[in-house]
C-alpha cells in the first residue's frame, strides 16, 4: 500500500498562498513554498503535476478568497460591502490582488466577470433597486466596479494611504455609491443615450437582459 502523504493538498495551497502573499510570483518557487511548509518540494509534486498547476490553483484560491471578502458583513449594506470587501482585500493581500490583475487580459476578464455573477445572488432582491429598469441596475453596478477598482489600485499601491482604514472604505464607499445611484436614477436618460454608443453583446453582458 502506497504511503499516504503528510501533507495534503490544503496544507501545500495554504502555504502557497502564504508565500504568494509575501512575495508576489517572484517568490513563488517550491523551495520557498517548501520552507513555509516546513517540509521538502516533494508534497508539493504530491499533490500538483507542475509549478504552473499550483499557480492556477493558487490564483482559483485567491478569487474565492476574495469572494469571502465581498461577501462579508461590513455595512449591513450588500451592493456597499461587495465594495468594501474588494478594497480591503487589496489591501490586506496586496501581491496577490496586483497579481491576479497581472494575467492575460482577457483570463483577467472573464474572472472578473465570473466573480460578478456570484455576488450578485447577493443582489436579488436588493431594495435600492426594486424601481430601477434591469439596464440601469447593470450599469449602476458596472460603474461602481470602476470606481471601485481604482481605490483598490491605489491601496494597493500605497498611493492613498487614508484608504488603509477600514471606516473610512466603509463610509465612503457607501458615499460614493449613494451619490451614482441617485445620479443614474436621475440622469437615466442621458445614460440611455451613452449607451447607444455601445455595443448590444456588450450592453446585455452587463445588464443581463436580451436587447430588441
Amino acid at each position: 500500500m502506497p504511503n499516504t502523504p503528510k501533507y495534503t493538498k490544503k496544507d501545500i495551497i495554504k502555504a502557497g498562498i502564504n508565500q504568494f502573499k509575501d512575495e508576489g510570483w517572484e517568490g513563488l518557487t517550491p523551495q520557498k513554498v517548501a520552507k513555509k511548509l516546513g517540509a521538502s518540494t516533494m508534497p508539493i509534486y504530491s499533490h500538483f503535476s507542475n509549478m504552473s498547476d499550483f499557480k492556477k490553483e493558487l490564483i482559483n484560491k485567491a478569487w474565492m478568497m476574495m469572494e469571502t471578502y465581498a461577501r462579508s458583513n461590513y455595512t449591513g449594506d450588500p451592493w456597499v460591502d461587495h465594495g468594501v470587501g474588494y478594497v480591503l482585500f487589496a489591501r490586506d493581500y496586496g501581491k496577490i490582488f496586483s497579481c491576479m490583475h497581472s494575467q492575460d487580459i482577457n483570463i483577467v476578464q472573464e474572472r472578473r466577470y465570473q466573480f460578478w455573477v456570484r455576488i450578485s445572488e447577493d443582489l436579488t432582491d436588493y431594495p435600492p433597486f426594486k424601481d430601477m429598469e434591469p439596464e440601469l441596475i447593470g450599469w449602476a453596478r458596472n460603474l461602481r466596479s470602476f470606481l471601485v477598482y481604482g481605490i483598490a489600485v491605489s491601496v494597493n499601491q500605497g498611493l492613498t494611504p487614508v484608504w488603509n482604514k477600514q471606516q473610512v472604505v466603509e463610509q465612503m464607499v457607501t458615499l460614493c455609491s449613494e451619490i451614482l445611484l441617485e445620479g443614474i436614477t436621475q440622469n437615466s436618460q442621458r445614460l440611455y443615450q451613452t449607451l447607444d454608443l455601445i455595443p448590444a453583446k456588450t450592453r446585455q453582458r452587463i445588464s443581463g437582459i436580451t436587447l430588441e
